[in-house]
């Protein structure tokens, strides 16, 4: 049965060590040890709910003393870390709905290990977090957990075209986010290495976290009103980049429409993107034809820009954006 608690309350308790497992000397007395996951509140959208959005699947949680692995622990969907664990300075690791990972020896290997976008559901992300203390016997031990995708969100497209094509209607295909960073490490401080939808929207295997079908027309002065919801990694590339040749740049949301029966983009470039924060258009108003690139984004038009403080953490609320 799956838990849809982001507050867990992990009981360690005293275990022998195993012996295929090289851990680091005991350096203290044995203790019993209360490790409590904590995470923030998620924000409520259209078709993902707040258990989707928090729900904890299983949980790793690991003990290193002096950066060497004292005890590990997959406590799977029972939420029951049994560990062995000695008093002093330790540094507490959990990982929350991750692949098992049982193989590393140090903190360092654990920090610098891989993750996936494609290990991330809409209703399980990965979340990670760590917390340095001193154990005690019968102490607690808060482990913060963060997402480490970040989100993106779009309210509602509004049609408002004028002079020659204030008759103009569009079809809405779909939304979609493309240059989107695919890997990071779980400390979450490196430099993607894989990109998801490079210039434009390739990869049906991720459509489920970067991809909302639409097929909706407007008449002009209409509203699309849906709130769409995606959840790409951190992307911290600084440089833009709207070259035909591909390199690392801002992550773009893209509104792709059928115009006059051709397709047709209205790119938003996002910001640089960081992990657990959310990232908030409020409302899309076209008055321009669309461009003839997802990686362009239009010459004409305006945006605002306003900083926001928002569910998930505090992140950018892009407010309306004229193209």
């Amino acid at each position: 049965m799956k838990k849809n608690l982001l507050f867990i309350a992990a009981s360690a308790a005293l275990a022998l060590v195993s012996c295929q497992r090289e851990t680091s000397p005991a350096a203290g007395k044995p203790v019993e040890v209360n490790v409590i996951i904590q995470g923030s509140a998620p924000t409520r959208a259209t078709d993902v709910t707040y258990a989707s959005e928090s729900r904890v699947e299983n949980l790793q949680v690991y003990v290193f003393h002096e950066g060497k692995l004292e005890d590990y622990r997959n406590a799977g969907e029972a939420m029951l870390a049994q560990l062995t664990a000695t008093s002093g300075i330790r540094t507490v690791w959990a990982l929350v709905n991750a692949p098992v990972i049982s193989d590393i020896l140090t903190e360092e290997e654990l920090r610098s290990r891989v993750s996936r976008l494609s290990e991330n559901r809409t209703d399980a992300f990965v979340m990670t977090g760590s917390t340095t203390q001193e154990l005690t016997d019968g102490g607690t031990v808060p482990v913060t957990v963060k997402r480490i995708v970040s989100r993106v969100s779009i309210g509602k497209i509004t049609t408002a075209y004028q002079y020659a094509l204030a008759s103009e209607s569009l079809t809405i295909d779909g939304i979609y986010l493309i240059n989107v960073a695919a890997d990071n490490n779980y400390a979450v401080n490196g430099t993607p290495s894989a990109w998801v939808n490079q210039l434009r929207h390739k990869d049906n295997a991720y459509d489920a976290l970067l991809y909302d079908a639409v097929n909706q027309r407007l008449g002009n002065g209409e509203s699309h009103t849906k709130e769409h919801v995606f959840y790409p990694y951190p992307n911290p590339t600084e440089a833009a980049s709207y070259a035909d040749t591909w390199t690392p740049r801002h992550t773009m949301l893209v509104v792709e429409v059928t115009f006059q029966g051709k397709k047709g983009y209205y790119p938003i470039e996002l910001p640089v993107l960081e992990r657990n924060k959310t990232y908030v258009i409020d409302e899309l108003v076209v008055k321009h034809r669309p461009g003839e690139e997802p990686y362009k984004p239009l010459e004409t038009g305006d945006a605002t820009v306003q900083i926001t403080v928002n569910d998930w953490e505090t992140g950018l609320n892009l407010g309306t954006l004229t193209l």
